[in-house]
């Protein structure tokens, strides 16, 4: 299962080899805050794409940065290695935008696919920095925790389209995913990171986003959260089961009467997001 979506990735269109290296050196730092800066910092720079992005996305609301950030090194170390391999992997993907898969009239991605990762990224960094948690880090897997339902679409685009839109909520899909693809999206899109030497709370994390226990690592806990305050914002025909907020917020230490001045945070969030990432490819 692994070798086949991870295969996926290898063959983007777009710099493969600058996220390639980004997420090697990212390895190297192991998950930490602290890494090869220097290096990782050339490395992004000669993607003029990925460091504007890097340089827009640490001057936005989602970070906070109390002086402009006006270089890519700054960018780098303040948003950390992981975030930045996060985004370059994000980056690569997104370079599929509209053009069809290969062999098919179906567009690079499924629909819906950027808005509810770019809401889920926005809302799970706005959680993250009310608790004291890394809003890069619960930015970088909000936009990968879908990672594995691109992968479907790019190898078999009307079977994971069939999958993914299956009647009777989550748990319906993801049977049907396991019988059209012998994995589920959390599934792919976790071996894809666990291939890319991602932390082991990010792959956890996108893991467990749909599964029935409570995630082990409180990086899953805030996907689950951003992912279920994203649907609110944005219902999705692909995620049926709405938003469980009554049980989620309480068990990561919010309460539900903080739900209405949180949503109107990750709205701001989310056009800020969608600004400098680019939606609805």
């Amino acid at each position: 299962m692994r070798g086949r979506y991870v295969q996926e990735l290898l063959q983007l269109p777009t710099q493969p080899a600058v996220a390639a290296r980004v997420l090697e050196l990212a390895c190297a730092a192991g998950g930490a805050d602290e890494g090869p800066f220097d290096e990782l910092t050339q490395v992004v720079a000669t993607d003029p794409v990925l460091a504007a992005r890097l340089l827009r996305l640490a001057n936005s609301v989602q970070y906070g940065a109390p002086r402009l950030v006006s270089s890519v090194r700054h960018a780098v170390v303040l948003l950390g290695s992981t975030a930045v391999a996060g985004l370059a992997v994000s980056s690569a993907c997104q370079a599929l935008g509209p053009q069809p898969t290969v062999g098919t009239d179906e567009p690079g991605t499924p629909e819906g696919f950027w808005e509810h990762a770019l809401a889920t990224a926005a809302a799970a960094s706005a959680v993250a920095g009310r608790l004291g948690h890394s809003p890069g880090d619960a930015f970088a897997v909000g936009l990968l925790h879908d990672l594995g339902s691109l992968l479907f679409h790019r190898r078999d685009p009307a079977r994971a389209r069939a999958a993914r839109l299956t009647p009777g909520g989550t748990a319906r899909r993801l049977a049907a995913e396991l019988r059209a693809f012998g994995c589920t999206h959390a599934q792919a899109g976790a071996a894809a990171l666990e291939a890319w030497s991602f932390p082991r709370p990010f792959v956890e994390a996108v893991l467990e986003h749909h599964g029935a226990s409570e995630p082990g690592h409180a990086l899953g806990r805030l996907v689950r959260v951003g992912e279920a305050l994203a649907l609110v914002l944005q219902p999705a025909a692909d995620h049926g089961d709405g938003a469980d907020l009554e049980r989620l917020l309480p068990a990561i230490g919010l309460r539900l009467s903080a739900a209405p001045g949180l949503l109107d945070e990750i709205a701001g969030r989310l056009d800020d997001a969608t600004a400098v990432l680019g939606g609805g490819r």
